[in-house]
């Protein structure tokens, strides 16, 4: 019987760090392999690697528990303009009586540039170090970052400000579904999150526990094979056992957390000019939710390279759209809060009253227009916490 040193000596050799890199210096994980925890560790030149600690388990909870509470969500931050550096404003005839000031409550619209999230410029390697895209691993993992790290549109995208629109609402959606187990894959699966000698005795149930069912899978699947030899109908091992025996393979379903869906949301605004200027006004505004939406003829640079063969073979990235509900010069603090969005659709009826009917110009009488956003990024539950989206 081997002794206890090499015994210690087997388990050391076969300990393994945990897989991928740690997003933040500090951050500990328990290795690949069980047992012992690992600390994510970042050299001057800004590599990682994870380096064995002697943490209890206790210890290692306490330590991610406080990592986490240390780590600051990157949040949009406030608008950098308000009503009166606004473009384009309606309603604002330019004489004062808008019905609408720098007090009121109006949406503020702002104008990004897209941000690819895998750019060279936001990532280690070629474009920068491993330290740069510890970073960018995080803020993006986390749902965004600030709208100081988005370039601003070029100078045609006007920043925007509407009245508060009649339909203002917001929700979020987690997606679960049922997952049906085997009673063995169940078994094994508990195997793995069992831990020390139980781990060991559940190891040893299941391999007895699935020994035990082995003759009749094998009987259900004979008689499969045996009615598709002779052409007849495909069937399921559930199948055979509900119209032979009246019993079927117990599900053990789960009801399992799957994904959250980004957050669609939409907006209506009636736009009745009053003057040529509201006119202006308005078709201003109808005109810049329009270029948002649509891609760009100009790609930009693509991998490094800028010319005609870029611009004759690929396109630009629509602009992206911060949308903030304001009161007065700042955001309001009970209305929904999102992040960076993207324009999905814009519809403009020019006949909102069922009537055509324009000024002496052409100039329609009224318009409405009909927004519809995406949020770009995921929201987490410490967003809300913190107030970062609503």
């Amino acid at each position: 019987m081997p002794s206890t040193e090499k015994i210690r000596q087997r388990e050391a050799a076969r300990e393994k760090p945990p897989t991928g890199t740690g997003t933040k210096e500090g951050e500990v994980q328990k290795g690949s392999s069980g047992g012992r925890y690992y600390e994510w560790k970042l050299k001057e030149n800004g590599e990682g690697y994870w380096e064995k600690t002697n943490l209890s388990a206790e210890e290692a909870k306490n330590t991610r528990v406080e990592n986490r509470e240390n780590y600051t969500l990157t949040s949009l931050g406030p608008p950098s303009t308000n009503y009166s550096s606004a473009q384009l404003r309606y309603p604002d005839d330019g004489s004062g009586n808008a019905g609408m000031t720098e007090k009121s409550d109006y949406v503020l619209f702002q104008f990004y540039e897209y941000k690819p999230p895998f750019a060279k410029n936001s990532v280690g390697g070629a474009g920068g170090n491993a330290s740069a895209g510890t970073q960018f691993s995080t803020n993006y993992n986390q749902g965004g970052s600030g709208a100081a790290s988005y370039t601003t549109a070029d100078p045609t995208y006007k920043t925007i400000v509407l009245y508060m629109p009649e339909d203002i609402s917001t929700g979020f959606r987690g997606n679960w579904g049922g997952k049906a187990f085997s009673t063995v894959g169940a078994n094994i699966l508990r195997s793995a999150g069992a831990s020390g000698f139980d781990k060991v005795k559940s190891a040893a149930e299941t391999f007895a526990d699935g020994a035990g069912r082995i003759k009749q899978i094998a009987g259900a699947a004979a008689l499969r094979s045996a009615l598709q030899a002779i052409g007849a109908d495909s069937v399921s091992n559930d199948d055979v056992f509900s119209s032979v025996s009246g019993a079927i393979l117990n599900p053990n379903t789960e009801l399992l957390f799957q994904s959250s869906d980004m957050r669609n949301f939409q907006l209506n605004f009636k736009l009745v000019p009053r003057n040529g200027t509201e006119a202006t006004t308005c078709n201003d505004i109808i005109k810049q939710f329009k270029k948002c939406t649509l891609p760009r003829r100009d790609p930009g640079t693509v991998f490094g390279f800028e010319g005609a063969s870029e611009y004759a073979g690929f396109i630009g990235v629509p602009n992206l759209c911060r949308v903030s509900f304001m009161k007065g010069s700042n955001e309001h603090d009970v209305l929904p809060k999102f992040k960076m969005c993207a324009v999905t659709q814009v519809d403009v009826n020019y006949t909102p009253d069922g009537v055509y009917a324009t000024y002496h110009d052409g100039q329609p009488v009224a318009m409405t227009l009909t927004l519809n956003f995406q949020e770009t990024k995921l929201c987490f539950a410490e967003e809300v916490e913190s107030n970062d989206v609503r």
